[in-house]
């Protein structure tokens, strides 16, 4: 008796459960990673206006200009397999363009929820909210 019911139970929830997966009403991810926020910020010495472009292996960001302390932000859950990786392309006028892997699920998972970064020309630093400065500080992958 209980096993039919059971069985009942699963014939009712299964199609029920499959819909909203597939209309992406239910979305399981959301109950393991939170919402992550990059904020990229151009303090670029002299003043240069700096060219941001940012993508993942599925999204591409576009590309941004950004004047002296403009910043932009975007948002994203990491996925289930921990391997999210954002990385960006940047250059502000001198002929050379620079690239950083600006969120790692490894490295800022567990650092930042809102991973604030300012960009200097020899390289972008990441705020602490430890010491209340840009204390992590990175050189350009090339």
């Amino acid at each position: 008796m209980f096993q039919n019911h059971v069985i009942l139970v699963a014939l009712i929830l299964l199609p029920t459960l499959t819909t909203c997966l597939v209309e992406e009403k239910w979305n399981p991810i959301k109950w393991f990673r939170p919402v992550s926020m990059v904020q990229v910020e151009n303090r670029i010495e002299g003043g240069a206006e700096l060219r941001v472009h940012c993508k993942s292996k599925d999204d591409d960001l576009g590309v941004r200009t950004l004047k002296t302390r403009e910043y932009f932000v975007f948002k994203f859950r990491a996925n289930i397999w921990g391997t999210t990786l954002f990385y960006c392309s940047m250059d502000w006028g001198e002929g050379k363009l620079h690239w950083f892997d600006i969120y790692t699920y490894e490295r800022d998972y567990r650092r930042c929820r809102h991973c604030v970064w300012i960009v200097k020309k020899n390289g972008p630093c990441l705020y602490d909210i430890g010491s209340g400065n840009f204390d992590f500080c990175y050189k350009w992958n090339q």
